[in-house]
C-alpha cells in the first residue's frame, strides 16, 4: 500500500468550512434560546415581535439552508480539487518509465 498525503486545503475550502460551522453553531444557539425562552415564559405570545426575539426566531430559518448550500459547494470544490490531483498523478505515473516486469524470485 502506498502512503498518500491528502492535498492541503485551499483558502476557499477553509473559509467555506468556517462559515458553515459558524452558521450551524449560531443557529443551534438560537434554537436553544427559543426553547429556553419559551419554557421560561419569555415569549408569551410565541413569536412576539418585541425585543430580539424576531431575529432569534428568523436566524435559524435563514442560516441553516445557507449552511447546507455552502456545504454542498464545499463538497464540489473538494471533489474538483481531488479529481485534478488524481489526474495529475495519473499523468505523472504514465510519463514515468516503468520497471521491467520480472518473474517471481525464488526456487524454480
Amino acid at each position: 500500500m502506498t502512503q498518500q498525503t491528502p492535498p492541503p486545503a485551499s483558502r476557499l475550502q477553509r473559509v467555506l468550512s468556517y462559515i458553515v460551522a459558524a452558521l450551524v453553531v449560531v443557529s443551534l444557539v438560537c434554537i436553544a434560546a427559543i426553547l429556553i425562552g419559551s419554557a421560561a415564559g419569555a415569549m408569551p405570545a410565541q413569536g412576539s415581535g418585541q425585543g430580539v426575539w424576531p431575529a432569534v426566531i428568523l436566524l435559524p430559518l435563514i442560516a441553516l439552508p445557507i449552511a447546507f448550500l455552502l456545504l454542498i459547494t464545499l463538497l464540489i470544490v473538494t471533489g474538483r480539487q481531488r479529481s485534478k490531483a488524481a489526474r495529475a498523478e495519473a499523468e505523472a505515473a504514465a510519463a514515468a518509465p516503468s520497471k521491467p516486469k520480472t518473474g517471481p524470485k525464488g526456487r524454480r
